[in-house]
Parts: C-alpha cells; sequence; structure tokens
C-alpha cells in the first residue's frame, strides 16, 4: 500500500480494554468509520516504568542546567513543532 505524497499524522495515544477478543477504546476516538489505524500494544505498566527510568535518567543528566534553561528550551522546541505542523498544513 503505497503512502500519500503529503501525509499529515494523527498520532496519539489511547488507553483500552481487550474484552472477549475485541480491543475496546475507553473514551471516543475521532475516526471516521472503516477507518484503518495501526495499533502497537503496549502494556500500560510496562510503559510507565519505562518512562519512569527516562525520567530519572534525564533528571540526573540535566542536575547542572537550571530548570529555567530547561523550560525554555521544551517551549522553544514545541513552538518549532507547532510552526512544522501548521506550514505542513497549508496547501502548496
Amino acid at each position: 500500500m503505497a503512502l500519500p505524497k503529503k501525509i499529515h499524522p494523527a498520532e496519539e495515544m489511547v488507553k483500552a480494554v481487550y474484552e472477549k477478543g475485541v480491543l475496546r477504546p475507553l473514551r471516543p476516538l475521532r475516526l471516521k468509520n472503516q477507518s484503518r489505524v495501526l495499533v502497537t500494544l503496549y502494556p500500560e505498566r510496562h510503559w510507565r516504568n519505562e518512562f519512569e527510568r527516562l525520567l530519572r535518567r534525564m533528571k540526573a543528566r540535566t542536575k547542572v542546567i537550571p530548570q529555567e534553561v530547561i523550560d525554555a528550551e521544551i517551549t522553544r522546541a514545541r513552538g518549532e513543532v507547532k510552526a512544522r505542523r501548521r506550514a505542513a498544513r497549508r496547501p502548496a
């Protein structure tokens, strides 16, 4: 299956419960009927452990950097990502 030339990812994390052979999202999804999606299964407990481990590593590596600098860099990076997404949505 070929991908479209311009792709606009709508990646989101959704919690779901597996019951009687069906994966059921815990909240409504903004999808059209018959939409095809790629699902990656990642048990929540495992995900949380991995996230906490990465957070500890990040905090250990950034101890010498003032929190204000970190906050400013995160804000700047978010702005760049938003600007790229807006630019990608504009017609060519």
